[in-house]
């Protein structure tokens, strides 16, 4: 999803009763959920399994309606491997807001969950991110990369390069949504970026919008629609990226493994004239990160959307645990063909 400033949410015509509906630590599918402070403030995640320790970072707008309960169908079967850590990112779920309005940004975030892997004293991490939480990931790797063991980037996000010069698929389907300032409006962006009808069920709604309608995180919205966090969204954020883009492929900053999956249905990444999702924003990325980095794999999950980890838990946890546990069994770097990566395709 889109990192940037968006429009204050509504209250859409009453005060909401915090969980009067729901677990009150906003947990769903049977996970109990944790709080720890990380630098002040309170942050809210799920904790399971033991092992070498993998951290899930969500995507969506800060402070809107994503949350760590959209891993909620993948922690159980990652955490038979490993010691997972799902988080809300900051101003998200149920984490606090940020101290300082600066930190409404792409790098806010990332300090976040560099300060929340000290916090839990955690050392190197199978790193993974969903969409705009995938270019947070990627962009901690980049500049903390003692932190991070493997990097796993998930579907279509703001790290990719730019979008198609015609309407992506996603935009034609948003025409028939309600306004984006209104949780209804959020709630129809993320039905119409799954693919399959039983993508999110009930609870997780439930769950959902309470948390989307807290007062920290009304607060947190119209802070981010004043200009809070700027100049590192919007415009700048794709300057600031282009950047980091830079260091990888000049660089080669990104030495550890990566996994980058996607699904063969994002509408993300599917331009509006097109009859299929082309994927060339994940192909460009794919790319960007291979041009220095011989230990890249790009997975794409048929019949699957933007949520295909969710979609298919099962294929897509089979997919993350056997990457990790290949490298691991393969830790010397292939070396690189001369010349063959002399020209990504976008830089």
């Amino acid at each position: 999803m889109v990192v940037g400033a968006a429009p204050a949410l509504s209250l859409m015509g009453g005060r909401v009763q915090a969980f009067a509906a729901g677990a009150a630590d906003g947990s769903i599918g049977g996970l109990t959920a944790k709080f720890t402070e990380v630098d002040g403030i309170r942050t809210r995640y799920y904790e399971y399994g033991q092992g070498e320790p993998m951290v899930l970072i969500h995507g969506g707008f800060t402070a809107n309606s994503s949350s760590a309960n959209v891993f909620s169908r993948n922690i159980p079967g990652l955490a038979e491997h490993h010691h997972v850590f799902a988080m809300d990112r900051l101003a998200s779920g149920l984490t606090g807001n940020p101290k300082d309005e600066k930190d409404y940004s792409v790098q806010g975030d990332i300090d976040f969950v560099y300060d929340f892997v000290k916090t839990m004293k955690l050392g190197p991490v199978h790193l993974v991110g969903h969409s705009a939480g995938g270019g947070i990931a990627m962009d901690l790797a980049i500049e903390h990369p003692e932190i991070v063991k493997t990097l796993t980037i998930i579907g279509a996000g703001p790290e990719d390069p730019p979008e198609f010069s015609e309407p992506s698929k996603l935009a034609e389907l948003l025409e028939k949504c309600p306004d984006q300032s209104t949780y209804a409006g959020l709630k129809c962006r993320a039905g119409a970026l799954a693919w399959l009808p039983d993508t999110f069920e009930e609870e997780y709604w439930r769950a959902d919008e309470q948390m989307a309608m807290l007062p920290k995180t009304q607060d947190a919205r119209r802070a981010m629609a004043a200009g809070a966090g700027m100049p590192v969204n919007g415009q700048g954020y794709k300057e600031w990226q282009k950047k980091l883009w830079g260091r990888v492929i000049n660089d080669g900053v990104l030495q550890m493994p990566v996994l980058m999956v996607a699904g063969s249905d994002d509408v993300l990444d599917w331009p509006a004239n097109s009859p299929k999702a082309t994927l060339e924003r994940e192909l460009g990325l794919f790319n960007i990160v291979v041009a220095k980095n011989p230990r890249v794999q790009m997975v794409v999950i048929s019949n699957g959307g933007h949520f295909m980890y969710r979609e298919h838990p099962d294929e897509f946890n089979a997919d993350l645990i056997g990457f990790i546990e290949f490298w691991e069994r393969h830790p010397k770097a292939p070396a690189l063909s001369s010349g063959q990566f002399d020209k990504p395709f976008h830089q």
